[in-house]
């Protein structure tokens, strides 16, 4: 059996035991009473089960092709609005029982990490400073890479346990060799992690104490933060962007502490 039948196997039997439990999960609901709170999780039963599946899909996305992706993170988009707006509706004038916010809140943060979650890398170096990435932006152009690329500045040292690098969007055919080359490049060995959303490096400074004092990693989304962010885009959809020549004498920045902001502490 290849790798992929048994993904294919392993998916359809996730599948059925969700199906398993929602098909009890509705069945009970018949024995509520048809008033009050009951009444209004009877009706509530296909919006709850739709979300649910709503969240277990979108973290099968990544195994989807580019089209086919973008295809489903639109319908789980619809889904999500339709069916919370259905249960806002049921619960309307009354307080949303926690149980049921959860599940809402779940299938938001399953459409969060499918449409702007990645893979990232850190470094495990005390210190370094990465060239211009042209080669390996021709290669995955080559290979034909459609999601987005974060890399440092080039010439500008990164510290140790700082992210270096993020990407996401990578079709499941060339992920391997996108992780490879990437990791190459970066000069690590370990594989990245999956998080929710890219980060940004701020390298922040205090001119009273004669340059940069700390690195901040904030979320990329995060509220405007002070600092010079050190990681650009290098390809963002699949295009190229442009991208600075390293800065003549960069590479002797001192190491400063890098520090993580409370939503991003590392896992």
């Amino acid at each position: 059996m290849t790798n992929a039948d048994a993904q294919t196997n392993d998916r359809a039997m996730t599948w059925a035991m969700l199906l398993a439990k929602w098909t009890e999960f509705a069945q009970s609901a018949l024995a509520l009473p048809g008033d009050d709170e009951g009444g209004r999780l009877k009706e509530a039963v296909p919006a709850i089960i739709t979300l649910q599946a709503v969240t277990h899909a979108c973290a099968e996305l990544d195994q989807l092709d580019h089209d086919e992706r973008s295809l489903g993170i639109d319908r789980a988009e619809i889904l999500l609005r339709r069916n919370a707006a259905e249960l806002n509706r049921i619960w309307s004038g009354q307080p949303m029982p926690e149980a049921i916010i959860e599940i809402v809140e779940d299938a938001r943060l399953a459409l969060r990490l499918a449409t702007e979650g990645g893979s990232e890398w850190r470094s495990t170096h005390p210190a370094i400073v990465l060239p211009h990435p042209a080669d390996l932006v021709a290669y995955l152009m080559e290979i034909g890479f459609a999601g987005d690329l974060f890399l440092p500045t080039p010439g500008v040292p990164m510290f140790e346990g700082s992210p270096i690098g993020f990407v996401r969007g990578v079709e499941p055919e060339i992920e391997s060799a996108v992780f490879e080359a990437v990791g190459g490049f970066l000069g690590e060995e370990a594989p990245p992690e999956r998080v929710p959303v890219a980060r940004q490096v701020y390298r922040q400074f205090d001119f009273a104490k004669g340059g940069p004092v700390r690195d901040l990693v904030q979320r990329l989304d995060a509220d405007l933060t002070p600092g010079q962010p050190l990681l650009i885009p290098v390809i963002v959809g699949g295009e190229p962007q442009p991208v600075p020549l390293p800065i003549p004498g960069a590479e002797h920045q001192k190491p400063v502490p890098v520090e993580f902001g409370p939503m991003d502490e590392p896992s």
